[in-house]
C-alpha cells in the first residue's frame, strides 16, 4: 500500500477503503504525530493525530505497529475502545492548562502538537479524539492509563479557523425578523451561570477570548476583539449605528458592590510600550453635524447632568461633549 492513497490509475467510483470500510488507514510514519520517544518514531499503542488542523479537522487514531524509520508504513485505527495515558487537565489559558480529574463520558482530545492526550480542548492546539470510559485522576504531569472509546468523527463546531469569514460565514437576518424576532440576531446566547455560588476571586465569564502571539513576528496588530457595523445600503434609514453596545442592570441582587459598564486592565511584565491609552478615538469619512468624543442624553437614561458655567481659562484644547444635543466642552489645559 502507498504511503499516501493516491489517485494514480485510478477512476472515479472505485472503491479504496480497506479494513472495516475505511476504518484502518496506513501511512508513512512521518504523517503522523504523537507521543515522544528516545528513536523519534512512532510505538504501537500511541495515540496519533495526522495533520495540524487548522484548515479543517484533522484525522486521529491508534498506531497498530512500532516504526524504525520515518518511511515505514503504519497502520492505524480510527474507531474502538483502546487503554490509553490521559492527563487529568483542562483548558485555563496557559500551556500546561489546570489539573482536574475527569469522569465517564467527557470528552479527550490529542494535542495535534505533541500527541498528548487530555481534557484541554482549545481548538488552536487541540482536536477530539475520543471519550472516557473510565476516570482520570487530576493532574498536568502524571497521567491516567483509562479505557477511551476513540472517535474520528467530531463536532465541527469544536474548533475556529483562521481566515476572511466574509462569505463562508453568512447567514441573512431577514428570514428571523419575517418570523418574529424583534430583534434577531446571527449570534444569541443565555448564559446560566455555574449552579454553585462563586467564592471570593472567583470570576464568571459570559465570553472569553485569549489571543495569544507565540511566534515571533515583525509588525502588525493584534485585536482581540474587533467589532464592524456597515450601512452599505444608500436607501437605508437606520437610526443609530452602534459599534458595540454594553448593558448591565442589576435586577435582584441587593448586595453588589461595584457595578461597570467598561472596565479597561492594561500591563504585563514586557517592556514599556511608547505610548498606552486606555482609549484611542479615530474618526475618518464624513464628519457628523454634531461631532463629539462622548454623548449623553438625558431624555434616554440617567445621563451625565452638567452645568455650563463661563471660565476664563484657554479653551485651544478641549474634549467635546455632547448633553441632549447641544456641544458643550471639558477644557484641557497644560500640565506644567
Amino acid at each position: 500500500m502507498p504511503a499516501l492513497y493516491l489517485a494514480t490509475g485510478q477512476v472515479a467510483g472505485e472503491e479504496g477503503s480497506s479494513t472495516y470500510e475505511g476504518r484502518h488507514l496506513t501511512l508513512e510514519e512521518s504523517y503522523l504525530t504523537h507521543p515522544t520517544h528516545a528513536d523519534g518514531f512512532v510505538d504501537k499503542g500511541d495515540p496519533v493525530v495526522v495533520g495540524d488542523g487548522t484548515t479543517g479537522k484533522a484525522i486521529v487514531g491508534v498506531a497498530l505497529k512500532s516504526a524504525a524509520a520515518a518511511t515505514d508504513l503504519i497502520a492505524l485505527d480510527t474507531e474502538g475502545i483502546w487503554y490509553l495515558s490521559v492527563l487529568g487537565s483542562v483548558t485555563d489559558g496557559t500551556v500546561d492548562g489546570a489539573a482536574k480529574a475527569l469522569v465517564v463520558g467527557d470528552p479527550v482530545y490529542i494535542n495535534r502538537f505533541t500527541g498528548v492526550l487530555s481534557g484541554q480542548d482549545d481548538a488552536y492546539h487541540n482536536q477530539l479524539f475520543g471519550y472516557l470510559l473510565g476516570t482520570v485522576a487530576a493532574g498536568i504531569a502524571v497521567a491516567t492509563v483509562v479505557a477511551v472509546k476513540v472517535h474520528w468523527a467530531p463536532d465541527e463546531l469544536s474548533s475556529v479557523n483562521a481566515g476572511v469569514m466574509s462569505d463562508n460565514l453568512e447567514m441573512d437576518l431577514v428570514a428571523l425578523k419575517a418570523a418574529g424576532q424583534a430583534t434577531p440576531a446571527w449570534l444569541s446566547a443565555f448564559i446560566k451561570p455555574s449552579t454553585i455560588m462563586a467564592a471570593a476571586g472567583d470570576i464568571l465569564h459570559g465570553i472569553k477570548i485569549r489571543l495569544e502571539d507565540t511566534l515571533a513576528s515583525t509588525g502588525g496588530d493584534l485585536q482581540g476583539i474587533r467589532t464592524q457595523v456597515h450601512c452599505n445600503n444608500a436607501a437605508g434609514v437606520w437610526t443609530r449605528l452602534y459599534g458595540q453596545y454594553i448593558a448591565i442592570a442589576n435586577t435582584a441582587s441587593s448586595a453588589i458592590t461595584e457595578s461597570i459598564g467598561l472596565a479597561i486592565a492594561m500591563g504585563g511584565a514586557g517592556a514599556a510600550p511608547a505610548m498606552q491609552t486606555a482609549f484611542q478615538i479615530m474618526g475618518d469619512g464624513t464628519l457628523g453635524t454634531l461631532q463629539g468624543w462622548f454623548q449623553t442624553e438625558i431624555g434616554r437614561g440617567a445621563g451625565l447632568k452638567a452645568d455650563a458655567t463661563s471660565i476664563n481659562v484657554n479653551r485651544t484644547h478641549e474634549i467635546p461633549i455632547l448633553i441632549d444635543g447641544v456641544r458643550y466642552c471639558i477644557p484641557v489645559i497644560a500640565w506644567v
